[in-house]
């Protein structure tokens, strides 16, 4: 069976957390980055920058950070190099194209009236779809030069907290140079980095009006995106990093996790009416819990209890500890997720 191609944009925490684990179910990723190597945030960050969450809540589940690095808090280069590591490791370097942004996104192939009218995401509940593709505009960073071409996708994603916006399609990789040294592709996913001020650039890459509005949502409502990860209005798409959390490579690696578990055929998603009650109801909960810092999406004070939806959904046991007193006395890391599917309660 031939692998599926999945596209990856940007090459931060996000998209390197992506491209590990659509390798790990078998697939194909490519990464595309707008910068010239990986990092993210980290290549923008001063040297006196240090992290504010201790090093035992960000690293990696399957990475431990080098028993050199001593400090609670890294500095800068210390966290720049353990992200090189990471990617180095795991070979996903050869995986990355550099230095492409994405312009735009258009869907086409189904009218907006004609998705709208879906109960089910992607009108099937699954993440491919026949006859929808995304034409995107890439311009290249190097030359300037910009590219249009027809992206037939089956589900375009968007993790956030990396730096790039780059894309790539089925038939022919788009780099933004010589078209004719391009690579042919056959892409089932593709991957879109979106950095700061995430719910600017989602909404803003939006060629479709309508798809803006329902990126945004209401001003009153936190980014209706279920699970953090899927809006259920928008075919083949998803967004992985734009909300926050009290690490925010710890969540992102859950929600990597679970989208490769859904790509893989793991589960399924609810219908459109019951993502959309279950966005109402953690709608409640953000304020509650984050005040007037809703919108930001900070999944701080509810971070176990989400990551707890993620295990549900991926059929794992959500108590990940060794005995009750553990349960209720030891703290919460990524090393308790470490990639061992258990069976759910």
């Amino acid at each position: 069976m031939e692998k599926k191609q999945i596209g990856i944009i940007g090459a931060g925490i996000s998209g390197l957390l992506a491209c590990k684990y659509m390798l790990s179910k078998g697939f194909n990723p490519v990464v595309f980055e707008v910068r010239s190597g990986v990092g993210g945030v980290w290549t923008k960050t001063i040297e006196t920058t240090k992290l504010q969450t201790p090093k035992p809540l960000y690293q990696f589940s399957d990475f431990p950070w080098p028993s050199s690095v001593t400090e609670d808090f890294p500095t800068q280069n210390q966290v720049f190099d353990y992200i090189q590591s990471y990617a180095q490791h795991f070979d996903l370097i050869k995986h990355i194209r550099f230095n492409t942004k994405v312009v735009s996104i258009e869907y086409e192939g189904l009218s907006e009236r004609q998705i709208q009218s879906w109960s089910l995401w992607n009108d099937n509940g699954q993440p491919v779809i026949v006859g929808g593709k995304w034409k995107v505009v890439v311009e290249n960073m190097e030359n300037n030069s910009e590219l249009h071409n027809n992206l037939p996708l089956s589900f375009p994603c968007f993790p956030a907290r990396s730096l790039g916006n780059n894309a790539f399609t089925t038939g022919i990789l788009v780099d933004g140079g010589d078209t004719e040294a391009s690579t042919p592709l056959n892409t089932d996913l593709l991957i879109l980095a979106t950095g700061y001020r995430g719910d600017k650039k989602l909404k803003d890459i939006f060629v479709s009006q309508t798809f803006q509005d329902f990126m945004a949502g209401s001003p009153a409502e936190t980014l209706p995106l279920y699970r953090e990860i899927i809006h259920s209005r928008i075919p083949q798409l998803a967004v992985i990093g734009f909300s926050e959390s009290v690490s925010n490579l710890y969540t992102s690696e859950m929600r990597c996790r679970r989208l490769a578990e859904l790509l893989d055929g793991t589960f399924k998603l609810p219908s459109i009416k019951d993502m959309e009650n279950d966005m109402a109801e953690w709608d409640g909960y953000m304020k509650r819990y984050s005040g007037k810092y809703y919108r930001r999406s900070c999944t701080g004070a509810l971070h176990i209890w989400y990551n707890d939806q993620l295990c549900k959904d991926m059929g794992w046991n959500p108590k990940r500890k060794n005995g009750f007193f553990a349960e209720l006395f030891k703290p919460y890391g990524p090393l308790d997720y470490v990639p061992v599917p258990s069976t759910s309660n």
